[in-house]
């Protein structure tokens, strides 16, 4: 009732066939490690730009903050000199 279908000797692969998928396979890992990797290299170069710009970005505060305020920037000076006087006395 039930007969084995005989085996297809044609359908199997051969050793060029098995050749020619890894060559295919091989140049899809490495088109896939180059787009991989531009991405990668442009993620970085975005937030070099962002932190460079945040950077800059505190720097203007901070100097606008001591040109409005000199006194209070004076008095926090000092008093940060102090404490890392009396740190490094102890230590």
């Amino acid at each position: 009732m039930n007969k084995s279908a005989p085996l297809n000797t044609s359908a199997t692969p051969t050793e060029h066939d098995i050749a020619q998928q890894i060559e295919t396979l091989r140049a899809d890992l490495a088109h896939l490690t180059a787009t991989i990797t531009e991405e990668m290299s442009d993620g970085i170069e975005t937030a070099g730009r962002k932190i460079g710009q945040t950077g800059r970005d505190a720097q203007a505060t901070a100097t606008n903050a001591v040109l409005g305020h000199p006194l209070t920037a004076i008095g926090i000076a000092a008093g940060i000199g102090l404490l890392l006087g009396l740190v490094a006395r102890k230590g």
